[in-house]
């Protein structure tokens, strides 16, 4: 169990709604193409922000050269939070429910099933699985089995790797969320809508597999996007409420808290801001509201 919370907890820190049912939204074309931009304040050097995708796999944990080469030459790395054993011990504690409460005990007979079918598919007890919260079993299943494997075996999400790499090398690490910060995002939907987003998710998880090689293949091609089309579940008008009020505080709202924050990093130039790719275009992106505040947003890759 403890073991199963840390690689949970991993995950979560840098979960930024890596499959979770989206809302379609109106227009995401602005900066929608491209994963890695060069930002230039009006006076002194220039910063760059890239947009990750929090996951293990190889292709996407190994940064492609003009990536590695702009990561090289910062002073500053900022994450979304910053990972270590405080945050996810923190995190962990936070994805359990109250003592004696069931996760079972709050879904239809249908929910039971596929919550055991899923379960099973990530070989896990499903008394175990019945002690998290909605929004971390819907996190939890939001991988793919073979995540947990990688992580399991010393592997690390890019987000994490860049972290390691960052401090290995004598940078200053910068997070633009604490973690109560993020448990709040996390949790913010209300009871009935996190059913319903985890329905969503339950019914999805037969088809992990496949929708996270699209989903990868759309991240390599450096499409947002195509990205973000491989991660829209089918639903009802309820289903697409619901995910339109939680991507309201998950995306919108962190992304204008994050445009803050990034504002001092880049005010003292030559850092590297690594933030979910789903973080970066449309008209509330980030890099959008940084465009907004006067700088100069140019894409590198």
């Amino acid at each position: 169990m403890d073991r199963l919370r840390h690689l949970v907890g991993v995950c979560l820190l840098f979960f930024g709604l890596l499959l979770l049912p989206l809302a379609a939204t109106a227009d995401e074309a602005a900066f929608s193409e491209g994963l890695l931009w060069r930002v230039q304040p009006p006076a002194g050097a220039p910063s760059f922000v890239f947009g990750t995708l929090h996951s293990s796999e190889a292709s996407i944990a190994t940064l492609p050269p003009p990536v590695a080469a702009a990561f090289a030459g910062a002073r500053t790395l900022g994450t979304e939070v910053i990972l270590d054993v405080s945050a996810v011990m923190q995190l962990s504690r936070a994805m359990l429910l109250p003592s004696g409460e069931r996760l079972d005990a709050r879904l239809t007979m249908e929910q039971v099933a596929r919550l055991k079918s899923a379960a099973a598919q990530y070989h896990l007890a499903f008394d175990t699985v019945t002690r998290f919260k909605p929004w971390a079993v819907m996190a939890l299943f939001s991988f793919p089995p073979a995540e947990y494997a990688r992580l399991a075996a010393g592997g690390k999400a890019l987000d994490e790797q860049l972290q390691v790499d960052a401090r290995a090398t004598g940078k200053k690490l910068v997070g633009l969320e604490t973690i109560d910060e993020q448990i709040d995002a996390l949790g913010s939907a209300s009871p009935a809508d996190q059913l319903m987003l985890l329905d969503a998710t339950l019914r999805q998880a037969p088809d992990i597999d496949r929708v996270f090689e699209t989903l990868r293949k759309a991240y390599l091609a450096r499409n947002v996007l195509a990205v973000r089309a491989a991660l829209d579940t089918p639903g009802d008008a309820a289903d697409e409420a619901a995910a339109r009020r939680f991507e309201a505080t998950l995306v919108a709202a962190r992304n204008r808290r994050m445009a803050e924050r990034i504002r001092p990093l880049l005010a003292e130039g030559n850092a590297f801001i690594a933030i979910g790719a789903l973080h970066l275009p449309g008209d509330d992106g980030v890099l959008s509201l940084l465009a907004a505040q006067g700088y100069a947003v140019t894409r590198v890759y």
